[in-house]
């Protein structure tokens, strides 16, 4: 049993329940970055990402000018939440246990929590971040999830957070072409399709769904759907 599964079992519902309330104060602080950059008008410029790719572009923008000082502000006692950085790396083990890096486009470390949990190692929630031209790339994300042992403590929460820049797709229009790639993906074991909740009132881009790794240990998924259709210059 890898630490993620073992730190959660033994009836600690209590410490799960803990940690999920925690990833959603980190979620809330996503959305006021997103609402932040709407008020501020900011435009994104492809012509003016040098050499990041247009992803990445996006996602570093949201990250350094908005998201670290929504971070700051929720900060206090009871709370010691820090970004590593935007495209910060951690190791996985492949059905061989031979380790391979894994990219992470938002990792946020949670010292408090790793405090409470009395564990040694680094506790982190991840977030992946996509253009959602490619339905299929988005919830390839969500294979990726399925196929890897990560054993420092990754939350067994994931984040996936996707840019929307087709105008006439809203977040349900998202949301149901990802429900029906993943009811038809056998690869993938999802035990709950893509349901709307509620992080932020006034925000309906938000979303969870639920499945289990190859090794049966299950996950959920937390999605945000921003709407880029109106800021984004290609």
């Amino acid at each position: 049993m890898n630490l993620n599964a073992s730190i959660f079992s033994k009836g600690r519902e209590k410490a799960l329940a803990l940690t999920q309330k925690r990833v959603k104060q980190i979620l809330v602080c996503v959305i006021n970055s997103y609402e932040k950059i709407i008020a501020d008008g900011v435009v994104f410029d492809f012509n003016d990402r040098g050499t990041y790719s247009q992803e990445d572009y996006l996602t570093s923008e949201l990250v350094e000018n908005y998201f670290q000082n929504e971070l700051d502000l929720l900060n206090s006692g009871t709370t010691d939440y820090s970004v590593a950085g935007h495209n910060s790396e951690e190791k996985y083990y492949d059905d061989n246990d031979k380790p391979r890096p894994d990219k992470i486009d938002i990792q946020i470390v949670d010292t408090a929590l790793k405090n409470s949990l009395a564990v040694q190692e680094k506790t982190y929630f991840a977030i992946e971040c996509k253009r959602l031209g490619s339905i299929s790339e988005y919830v390839n994300d969500t294979k990726k999830i399925t196929e890897r042992n990560h054993k420092m403590f990754r939350l067994p929460f994931e984040g996936q957070l996707g840019f929307i820049e087709n105008p006439d797709w809203n977040y349900e229009t998202v949301k149901d072409k990802v429900n029906d790639k993943l009811s038809k993906n056998s690869t993938i074991e999802t035990t709950k399709l893509l349901e709307a909740m509620v992080l932020k009132e006034k925000f309906d881009g938000s979303y969870y769904s639920e499945h289990k790794k190859i090794n049966k240990i299950p996950f959920s998924v937390f999605h945000l759907f921003f709407n880029y259709s109106k800021i984004v210059l290609n």
